[in-house]
């Protein structure tokens, strides 16, 4: 059999697992294992013989079983690329070679699926712009003074209400639904009533005191918390003035300081409304086309995440099924990631979205004058290769949402 001249079948095993059975032509393999027999040949040192002098039949006694798999596998894999090349199959992972009988062998391979008839209809809620009101840049104000504020020690008898604000020690501990630990802390110091925390955990103190118990049911964790109150001092805010905002830069007054806390409020709240836009087309996106991916690729993914979170030195003293529960949670993100990413580079290709020179410019402008570095100096941290594809590929993300949220959203 010819397999460089197509004489082959590319079966399906999944949507995108396949496999190929090959044949070994017999005058290619031999011509192959006779020039690397002339190769050893001449390398050889072989006791009894002088360097490279030793007979053919003494060189095929020693290595023509070795060569012949070595041959088979270079022809296998020059058919292999012809035939991925004539079907243009792009190939991911590792392929796996099964020895059938004699000569005869079975490559199966995985690819990333194909996207066809995409759908993006995309219906999300509706997301609404918190509105940076008086009392909202008074409370960021508040939250901002608190960071130079000072402690004032209270007695043991005084309960927390709702008014004040307090620096609290507890020591504490977080149990999963079947009862079994999942973190501790001794010690443990939070700032109540700051806007800090959870409003539903800041309330499991109110009327309390020193060394009173508390227990709160987090519901998105499914855990509970419990503890004690080990002590609490009340926080004593600063007088907002002239003097009180150098702290946080060179205002000239009080006004200049409330129109820069407004100005990154508002920077913030379209951050936020962007980001919250986005992460509901993609869930929509990923959801309305469920794509079959290869777990090599998943599997892939997964453990180079899992590496991150070791080099964090998390989950070190994990046990085996926090471990299994853990990769499993890691595949799943990996999988979400990845059909997201297939299905935005098919959308730029579909719609023609590409990035321009002009985004560049437009990306080093913006960013120059938000963090106030030279516009050179920004293009100096996307020079090398790496940050200056990582940035093309954040840059292109950007317009395809910006596309769909324009062309494609709907409201529920």
């Amino acid at each position: 059999m010819d397999n460089a001249a197509g004489n082959f079948v590319i079966e399906d095993e999944t949507p995108v697992k396949k496999r190929v059975n090959l044949k070994l032509d017999d005058e290619r393999t031999n011509e192959l294992l006779k020039k690397k027999l002339e190769v050893a040949a001449k390398r050889s040192n072989i006791k009894g013989f002088r360097p490279g002098k030793a007979p053919l039949s003494v060189i095929k006694k020693f290595y023509e079983a070795e060569l012949l798999e070595e041959a088979a596998g270079e022809i296998l894999n020059e058919d292999f690329k012809k035939i991925l090349a004539e079907k243009e199959l792009f190939v991911v992972g590792t392929p796996k070679v099964e020895r059938r009988n004699g000569k005869e062998y079975t490559i199966h391979f995985e690819v990333m699926p194909s996207l066809k008839n995409l759908n993006l209809d995309l219906k999300i809620k509706e997301v609404k712009k918190r509105p940076i009101t008086g009392e909202v840049i008074e409370d960021e104000i508040n939250f901002l003074l608190e960071r130079i504020a000072d402690s004032e020690k209270i007695d043991d008898f005084v309960v927390i209400n709702n008014n004040d604000r307090y620096f609290i020690k507890i020591d504490y501990i977080t149990l999963d639904e079947e009862g079994k630990e999942v973190d501790n802390a001794k010690d443990y110091l939070i700032s109540l009533n700051s806007n800090i925390i959870d409003k539903s955990f800041e309330a499991v103190f109110i009327g309390k005191k020193k060394g009173d118990n508390f227990e709160y049911n987090d519901k998105e964790r499914n855990v509970t918390v419990k503890g004690v109150i080990k002590g609490m001092d009340k926080k004593i805010l600063p007088e907002l003035n002239a003097e009180t905002v150098k702290n946080f830069g060179d205002f000239k007054g009080i006004d200049e300081f409330r129109e820069y806390v407004k100005k990154n409020l508002e920077e913030y709240e379209d951050k936020r409304y962007k980001e919250a836009v986005r992460s509901q087309v993609a869930d929509e996106l990923v959801k309305l086309n469920p794509l079959p991916l290869p777990q090599s690729i998943v599997e892939e993914d997964a453990l180079a995440r899992l590496e991150d979170l070791k080099k964090q030195g998390k989950y070190k003293d994990a046990d085996e099924k926090q471990k299994g529960d853990l990769m499993n949670m890691l595949k799943l993100m990996a999988e979400r990631d990845l059909a997201l990413y297939h299905l935005l580079s098919e959308i730029s290709k579909t719609e023609d979205i590409k990035v321009a020179p002009g985004d560049f410019e437009e990306f080093y402008k913006k960013t120059a004058k938000e963090s106030g570095l030279k516009e050179d100096d920004v293009k100096g941290f996307y020079a090398s290769e790496e940050a200056g594809n990582n940035l093309k590929q954040a840059l292109l993300e950007d317009k395809i949402f910006d596309f769909l949220v324009a062309n494609k959203v709907s409201y529920l």
